[in-house]
């Protein structure tokens, strides 16, 4: 019969009586499924209908309810916080961020639009879908007779906004400037608070941050739903099974789902759930747990390498004990996917700090020993190296991306060899890359000496490295013997001007570029009085240094620019003008100022005139203005 109903595919385990089910109806959900329908997932049976169903995260729940009742008294008929016109709901998946928005807006009686990843979410799309719908409410039919019915406030919901990627092309812009001048509340909600766009949309705002939930409280909501669909589990086990499934809601769900519909005839019972059956099935129905792991515990897991592995010898290998190694292995890989853009600096700041221990040690006992350890040490640092190389294939102009899993493999090598065939230890937290910081430095000194060959260009003919090597060691110290022994300010300031140099290069660059101990024979040692008189001198003179002259001329020409009337600038679509709801504010506080200029010159005038006019009227003349004069005439209008 093709018309006849499919089969239950749930159908496996004993079900509660309909009695039963409907009589818990109301406190346990139904909210986008009944709960009487076999045929439905039970995270959608189960699914909160009302506020006081959600579970946990109770402090921003009363926060987004209480924001959202008095909204239109903040925003739109009062005077309240213009940067708090929207909502950010921020978590991990699966704990009811977009079901507490939807529960909410609903129980305040508003009518509910929301967009997700699934939609277009452009510039030009937000602003066909949501242009008309920002400003507008949604009327209802059914009034009573003569009186219309009352129309009903909207809330829109946009789901996802930290996947608005490159396809959504300036939408995270556009959806900022609707926050600023929507009439109608918008709930954003993400998963990733950190990303630096929604960092910039949390400004505009009202930042809620949900956690997840405790698993006592999901352990207990289980248990609930499971007595619901005839499946009695312990309450241990239901919190072995949220702790296993990262405390997500849904997981917890389906994972009971799936363990009622197990196969027939199979020695694992569908009805009932104990500690002891969860403790072995945890690898099947739990929640990958690498995407619990920050990018320090993966750093650790790759530099510590077999660490917690017996050593590989045959009695081990009769045991099963290689198949937990090569188990161990799959999982440091991983870990290098974290952040593969990251791990390898993380892995080259601290794999040494594994194997420096471990060194120490040797070195106090047997040599034979001790050279291992430093054999260890060099393969170590070779692999170090062949991973640097690869990267750079990867990451590089090649941009060969199929090279990136002999990445992982590298860095995974790296810490076996640190860590040895048993694993090693590392002390303490994992050190973040600290090449990142050395080369902001080296950045920064860099541009600094170009500006010093820049100045010194029409006097010294010299690249980067001559000039750092071989000229300024030599400026530094001419400079230092006229400021502190000669103490002759005239001379120093003439080879000043004879080279270019700012008083900047000379208190700043050269003790930067300084390699030795600076003590007693560096310009911070040069008493304040001389400073402040060659300061003195200095800015009294007239520098004409082609550098120098060319640098304040661009500054005046920058500064004195004046913006031509239908030229601008390239605009980043996915830049944020975070001046633009300020613009009316700015404009009516230009015009104050006009009006205040006005009126102090038209009172300045008449204070003048009435100078003037009174000296005229003392006098015994016709026509004169009203004074303390006496004129005999009437006053002209």
């Amino acid at each position: 019969n093709p018309y006849r109903r499919p089969a239950n595919p749930y159908g496996g385990g004993k079900k509660a009586s309909p009695a039963k089910k409907t009589a818990a109806a109301s406190s346990m959900g139904g909210g986008l499924a009944s709960v009487s329908d076999a045929n439905a997932l039970w995270a959608d049976k189960y699914a909160p209908s009302g506020v006081h169903d959600i579970l946990g995260n109770g402090d921003c729940v009363k926060k987004l309810t209480s924001w959202l009742a008095s909204w239109e008294k903040n925003f739109l008929h009062g005077r309240g916080d213009s940067r708090h016109r929207g909502a950010l709901l921020s978590g991990p998946p699966g704990i009811g961020k977009t079901t507490t928005a939807t529960l909410v807006a609903e129980a305040s009686g508003r009518s509910v639009t929301a967009w997700n990843a699934s939609d277009c979410r452009s510039q030009k799309g937000l602003r066909e879908s949501l242009g008309d719908v920002t400003g507008s409410h949604v009327l209802a039919m059914g009034g009573k007779k003569g009186r219309p019915a009352p129309a009903r406030r909207r809330c829109i919901i946009m789901d996802e906004v930290d996947g608005m990627g490159a396809g959504d092309r300036a939408g995270m812009a556009e959806l900022v400037k609707m926050i600023k001048a929507s009439k109608v509340p918008i709930v954003c909600i993400c998963n990733d608070r950190q990303s630096q766009k929604i960092k910039t949309l949390a400004g505009y705002c009202l930042d809620l941050k949900f956690r997840r939930p405790i698993k006592t409280i999901i352990g207990r909501r289980a248990v609930q739903v499971g007595r619901l669909e005839g499946i009695s589990i312990e309450p241990n086990a239901a919190e072995a099974i949220a702790e296993s499934c990262g405390n997500d809601i849904r997981q917890v769900l389906n994972c009971l789902q799936m363990w009622s519909c197990g196969p027939k005839g199979s020695a694992i019972s569908t009805d009932r759930v104990t500690y002891m059956e969860v403790r072995d099935r945890m690898a099947s129905i739990g929640k990958d747990d690498m995407l619990r792991v920050n990018i320090f515990d993966a750093t650790k897991s790759i530099v510590e390498g077999m660490r917690g592995m017996p050593a590989p010898t045959g009695e081990n290998e009769k045991r099963g004990e290689g198949k937990k190694a090569v188990k161990n292995l799959y999982r440091r890989l991983d870990s290098y996917f974290i952040d593969y853009s990251l791990m390898g600096l993380n892995v080259h700041q601290n794999y040494l700090k594994v194997i420096g221990p471990q060194y120490l040690r040797a070195k106090s006992g047997d040599l034979e020993e001790e050279e291992i350890v430093l054999d260890r040490m060099a393969d170590a640092v070779d692999t170090m190296s062949n991973f640097s190389m690869v990267e750079e294939k990867v990451m590089g102009g090649d941009m060969n991306w199929s090279l990136l899993p002999l990445c992982a493999v590298l860095a995974v090598k790296v810490g076996h060899h640190a860590g040895g065939e048993q694993g090693g230890f590392l002390s303490g937290y994992p050190e973040f890359a600290g090449w990142l910081g050395k080369n902001s430095s080296r950045s920064k000194k860099r541009r600094s000496l170009q500006e010093l060959r820049h100045h010194l260009n029409f006097r010294v003919s010299s690249d980067l490295s001559q000039l750092r090597q071989y000229y300024l060691p030599l400026f530094r110290q001419r400079f230092l013997q006229l400021l502190k022994e000669e103490e002759d300010v005239d001379r120093a300031i003439d080879m000043m001007d004879e080279y270019g140099l700012d008083r900047d290069d000379l208190f700043e660059h050269l003790e930067e570029f300084h390699c030795g101990a600076s003590g007693k024979e560096a310009f911070d040692s040069i008493d304040s009085k001389k400073k402040a008189e060659f300061t003195r001198e200095y800015n009294r003179r007239a520098h004409k240094s082609q550098a120098l002259v060319d640098e304040q001329a661009s500054m005046i020409k920058v500064r004195g620019k004046k913006k031509v009337k239908g030229e601008s600038a390239p605009v980043d679509p996915d830049a944020i003008d975070d001046d633009a709801g300020m613009a009316s504010e700015e404009d009516d506080e230009s015009d104050d100022d006009k009006d205040f200029e006005a009126i102090r010159s038209m009172f300045a005038k008449k204070k003048k005139g009435a100078g003037t006019k009174g000296a005229a009227g003392k006098g015994k003349g016709k026509g004169a203005a009203a004074g303390k004069g006496k004129g005999k005439g009437k006053a002209k209008k």
